[in-house]
């Protein structure tokens, strides 16, 4: 959790809006950390409003699809498929590391035990023994810096390709929404052109009006005034319209744009976070074979005479 938490607050230092975040002053130097957030205005919108927005994002598709977007997707969807891949075959390297460092401590002992009966070559058997214990301490450290250094970078950034995901699919619900209300107001002037014209629906709509007609005959109404009733009632959704096509339009254009810039800095930090998990993983070897020559060299002097390659 350590290198973890450490990990995090090195890539918000390195994102050039959450390094500027009053959020991120407060978790630092706040005293009183959870005081800071104990009072949160309540939201005005009523929970059948966010369901309902929430279940029209959910069924609604975006009709044209930008490019852009795409090859994001896609290029996050095989980094995580990577990631896993790469998870899975390292937690059995660790596993079989873990393994293989718990025979290697009980051959050690068995070896020093064995020096106890074999008393001309006890000297020798207690070197190799406490050798191959100390390679099995060696081992551990191997397995354990893998899994702090390395896995657990991978398991964070499998997390992160979700989450930005996840920001992809809020951008599609953005642009399906503003494509959804775009048609709605193309429908609705269709319709307020067609009662000006006076022109006969035809279709589905042709049925409903159909039944209007028959409802209105019931009720006595005068077709002439129903009808300018409704031009007046749809030229006012179409006002309505209009407003919110605009609103849509502007905030999935900056959203858009927002996702696109977060797209980049993930980039930047993704290649600065890989480096160093790389770099890590690498020293960790580095060390263990280097604390493994030194080991066996100094059970038989005689391997400092052998080359190195």
């Amino acid at each position: 959790r350590k290198h973890g938490l450490e990990r995090f607050l090195r890539r918000i230092i390195l994102h050039p809006s959450l390094r500027t975040s009053q959020h991120l002053a407060v978790f630092l130097e706040s005293k009183d950390w959870s005081s800071e957030y104990e009072i949160k205005p309540k939201s005005e919108n009523g929970v059948l409003d966010t369901l309902g927005d929430t279940l029209l994002n959910t069924f609604s598709k975006v009709r044209k699809p930008e490019e852009r977007f795409v090859e994001m997707r896609d290029t996050i969807a095989r980094l995580e498929d990577n990631l896993t891949r790469t998870q899975k075959l390292y937690l059995r390297v660790t596993k079989r590391q873990l393994e293989l460092q718990q025979v290697y401590e009980e051959l050690g002992v068995g070896i020093v035990d064995l020096g106890d009966i074999e008393t001309g070559m006890t000297l020798a058997l207690v070197e190799t023994g406490n050798a191959l214990k100390a390679h099995h301490v060696s081992l551990k450290h191997l397995a354990e810096n893998t899994e702090d250094l390395f896995l657990g970078e991978i398991e964070e950034y499998i997390s992160y390709c979700e989450a930005y995901l996840e920001l992809l699919k809020m951008r599609d619900q953005k642009q399906a929404e503003y494509e959804d209300l775009t048609e709605y107001l193309q429908q609705t002037v269709a319709e307020r052109e067609r009662l000006s014209n006076h022109q006969s629906a035809v279709g589905v709509s042709a049925v409903t009006n159909f039944i209007r007609g028959k409802v209105r005959d019931l009720r006595g109404v005068d077709p002439a005034i129903s009808r300018q009733q409704r031009i007046e009632s749809l030229a006012k959704r179409v006002a309505e319209l209009e407003s919110a096509v605009e609103t849509s339009r502007e905030d999935s254009g900056v959203f858009s744009e927002l996702v696109a810039a977060e797209y980049e800095v993930f980039g930047l930090i993704k290649e600065h976070d890989f480096k160093r998990a790389f770099s890590a993983l690498a020293a960790s070897h580095i060390v263990f074979y280097s604390r493994a020559v030194d080991i066996w060299k100094a059970v038989i002097p005689e391997l400092e005479k052998l080359p190195v390659d």
